[in-house]
């Protein structure tokens, strides 16, 4: 992960956010997070997408 990604994280941690994965794509990494059911995605930026268009390969992930 990035730093930047790490501060954005750091900042939704008190939300209830929790990383579950980090994707390695050729525009950097990707962090996915998950506050009781909803997915969200950090950007190499630090940039948080809460209403990301991806679905896990394992729908019967207990989040």
């Amino acid at each position: 992960m990035s730093a930047e990604q790490k501060m954005a994280l750091y900042s939704l941690h008190r939300y209830g956010y929790r990383l579950l994965f980090v994707r390695h794509l050729p525009s950097g990494p990707l962090a996915i997070i998950a506050q009781q059911s909803q997915l969200s995605t950090i950007d190499r930026y630090g940039e948080v997408e809460h209403d990301p268009k991806i679905q896990l390969r394992e729908q019967s992930l207990t989040l």
